[in-house]
């Protein structure tokens, strides 16, 4: 069989005209399907909210995964659980499809609209999910949803209440040494490089970038700190403040 290379000049742009209408024939493709899921998309998205079980069961799969937050529903305990709720639905703000063959993957990240009492801030989803085309029609077979998380408004301690958090705090062997500097909180843990701490509320602090966590101190009668609480969505670690530090 020739390369394309021993190809005449007429053979070789005429062989550059197929690919290139192969080419443009996939990509009109997927363009379609990709319009075609958003759309889709925005129809469950309604139906969440208006309780519309029947659009969710003809859009999804028998083996139908819904996942938020790492809770995992199956489909027919999802369905059960739609219900009108009046709010508005959420708006998708970007939109991708990866297809390869009758499998499409999509992740779109939607904006979260003002809910009673609550504020916009921080109100960003990311879905991932799985579409396979069966008996000719894409359907929907596992959705996975994660609420992406900002860094809290962080609040300005007085320096009186900075030297309050002061000290050197051990859990195991490892040690925590907490200063103020200026009106910075800065903080090194076990000899590795200085962090500057935020605070959320006067005992709660955080490390800007790590939203999913919080540092969260702890009194004695006195009043005095006698440790705090590194904790994050799945874990906690205590550390104690060393009896010689002073506040």
């Amino acid at each position: 069989m020739k390369g394309l290379l021993d190809l005449s000049p007429a053979k070789l742009t005429c062989a550059v005209l197929v690919l290139s209408s192969v080419m443009s024939f996939a990509q009109s493709e997927d363009a379609k399907l990709a319009a075609n899921l958003r759309t889709k998309d925005e129809l469950l998205l309604n139906a969440v909210h208006r309780g519309n079980r029947r659009a969710w069961a003809e859009a999804t799969t028998d083996d139908f995964l819904y996942i938020e937050d790492g809770e995992i529903l199956h489909r027919e305990a999802f369905l059960k659980e739609l219900e009108e709720d009046g709010s508005s639905p959420l708006i998708i703000h970007t939109f991708e499809v990866h297809r390869i063959g009758d499998t499409a993957m999509v992740l779109h990240l939607d904006d979260v609209p003002q809910r009673p009492m609550r504020d916009r801030r921080n109100s960003h989803l990311l879905f991932s999910e799985t579409w396979q085309r069966t008996g000719g029609e894409w359907k929907l077979r596992r959705v996975d949803i994660n609420r992406l998380r900002t860094d809290p408004p962080a609040i300005t301690l007085t320096q009186t209440e900075v030297d309050e958090l002061a000290g050197t705090y051990t859990s195991g062997t490892k040690t925590c040494t907490i200063r103020r500097e200026g009106g910075r909180i800065v903080v090194a843990m076990s000899g590795g490089p200085e962090q500057e701490w935020k605070a959320e509320a006067r005992d709660v602090l955080f490390l800007p970038g790590e939203a999913r966590s919080r540092k969260v101190f702890f009194r004695g009668r006195d009043g005095l700190v006698t440790g705090f609480a590194d904790r994050d969505e799945s874990s906690e670690t205590d550390w104690q403040r060393e009896a010689t530090s002073k506040p």
